[in-house]
């Protein structure tokens, strides 16, 4: 299975995280629940209840010019969300 690395950015808060899973998209919703509380420190219970949603139904972009390196972006009362994936090996 491979290695993929998120890179989680929110208001200015970096989260940084590492699994191995066979499908880098199915991971999103498993983060939410691996992030500790003060990972993120705007991301209140609420949001975070609201992200699991949205995380469900958006679609990840493959990032221009890189190998492997995956994004999604989801607009949280009007902040983005941004995810970046890149698989760390095969």
């Amino acid at each position: 299975m491979p290695l993929f690395t998120y890179l989680v950015s929110y208001q200015g808060s970096l989260f940084v995280e590492q699994d191995q899973k066979s499908n880098f998209r199915g991971f999103a919703a498993h983060l939410l629940g691996q992030m500790p509380e003060n990972a993120l420190p705007n991301l209140t219970p609420a949001l975070r209840k609201e992200l699991t949603e949205a995380l469900m139904r958006s679609e990840w972009q493959p990032v221009p010019n890189r190998t492997r390196v995956w994004r999604t972006s989801i607009e949280l009362r009007g902040k983005p969300f941004v995810i970046h994936c890149v698989q760390t090996e095969k």
